[in-house]
C-alpha cells in the first residue's frame, strides 16, 4: 500500500467527517443555505460528497456500500452520512491495502477511467464540494473549520510547529 495516497485518502475523509460534524452545529435553515456558483444547499453538498465517494468506490470494487446508495432526491441526517464517510474510509483503505491494480480500467455511467484517476477523483471531488460548503458559509459571516492537509497533519502529529530559536 502506498502511504502517500493513503493519507491523501485519509485526509479527505477526515475533512468530510470535519465538516459533518461542523455542520452538525447549524440550524436546519443554515443547513438549507447556497450561493450561486456552488453544487446547492449546505445540506446536499454534503450528501453529494459523500454519496459519489460511494459510487467510485463501487465503480472500483464492484460491491454496493454497506448501507446501499443514496436516492438523489432524499437528503439523509447528518449523522448517517458521517456513518457513511466512516464506511468510505474504511472500504478505501480495504481496497487499497489489497491488490488494487491502478492501472485497470473501471467503467462508469458515461466514461471508462483507470483506477488511478478514478482514486484521484475520489480525493479531488471532495475538496472541491468542501470549498462550496466553506463558500456558503463564508458569504453569511460563518467561519467554516480550517480542513486543509497542514490542519490534518497537526492531527496526526505528521506536522509540527519549528520552535522558535531562543534569542539572545
Amino acid at each position: 500500500m502506498n502511504e502517500t495516497l493513503l493519507t491523501a485518502i485519509r485526509h479527505s475523509c477526515w475533512a468530510n467527517l470535519e465538516l459533518i460534524a461542523f455542520c452538525a452545529t447549524l440550524s436546519p435553515e443554515q443547513l438549507a443555505w447556497t450561493e450561486p456558483g456552488t453544487y446547492g444547499s449546505i445540506h446536499a453538498t454534503l450528501q453529494h460528497i459523500v454519496g459519489a465517494e460511494q459510487g467510485y468506490l463501487f465503480r472500483l470494487t464492484g460491491e454496493e456500500p454497506p448501507q446501499g446508495m443514496f436516492k438523489p432526491d432524499v437528503l439523509v441526517g447528518l449523522n448517517e452520512l458521517a456513518e457513511r464517510e466512516r464506511s468510505v474510509r474504511e472500504r478505501a483503505e480495504t481496497l487499497l491495502a489489497g491488490r488494487f491494480d491502478d492501472d485497470a480500467w473501471h467503467k462508469g455511467r458515461s466514461i471508462r477511467a483507470k483506477g488511478r484517476i478514478v482514486v484521484a477523483q475520489l480525493v479531488h471531488h471532495g475538496s472541491d464540494h468542501r470549498a462550496h460548503v466553506g463558500t456558503i458559509l463564508g458569504s453569511r459571516g460563518v467561519e467554516p473549520p480550517n480542513l486543509d492537509v497542514w490542519a490534518y497533519g497537526q492531527t496526526t502529529g505528521e506536522v509540527a510547529a519549528l520552535e522558535e530559536p531562543a534569542k539572545t
